[in-house]
């Protein structure tokens, strides 16, 4: 186990995770930014609606690819990449609850996470997805003591 640890605790490998997540979330949230209401009816497709107000649901579809382009550009550029890797860790952590929760519901659509364009379906592959790129932020988080 220790050389697992020794692993991913490696700078070159935690830099590799960084860069990996800010690609993810520079290549989610241009799409995004690019198409705000497309954006917008992605969010809508999920029926948060009985959890959160009409205008909240539109407001996180305004913010949410700039958290994510903020995010981004923390972990390519190396600024502060540990709190981007955290709010990258943390969104994933919010769109991986709401995948399960649509997937409880008997939802079927595309979820637009990379945009329209790289929009695929809710489901077991998108669930898997998630986690992988959740388990890339970790190793980007991962603080060597």
């Amino acid at each position: 186990m220790s050389a697992l640890k020794a692993f991913l605790l490696h700078p070159t490998v935690r830099r590799a995770a960084q860069i990996t997540a800010g690609s993810i979330f520079l290549a989610s949230a241009l799409p995004k930014i690019a198409d705000l209401s497309a954006f917008a009816g992605s969010v809508h497709n999920f029926h948060l609606e009985p959890f959160l107000p009409m205008a909240a649901t539109n407001l996180l579809a305004m913010t949410i690819p700039w958290v994510e382009l903020v995010a981004g550009l923390a972990l390519v550029a190396g600024v502060r990449p540990r709190a981007g890797a955290f709010v990258y860790v943390a969104l994933l952590a919010v769109f991986t609850v709401g995948v399960i929760t649509a997937m409880a519901r008997g939802l079927s659509f595309d979820c637009g996470c990379f945009g329209k364009a790289g929009a695929g379906p809710i489901g077991a592959l998108k669930l898997a997805e998630n986690l992988s790129m959740m388990a890339v932020g970790v190793i980007a988080a991962l603080e060597r003591r």
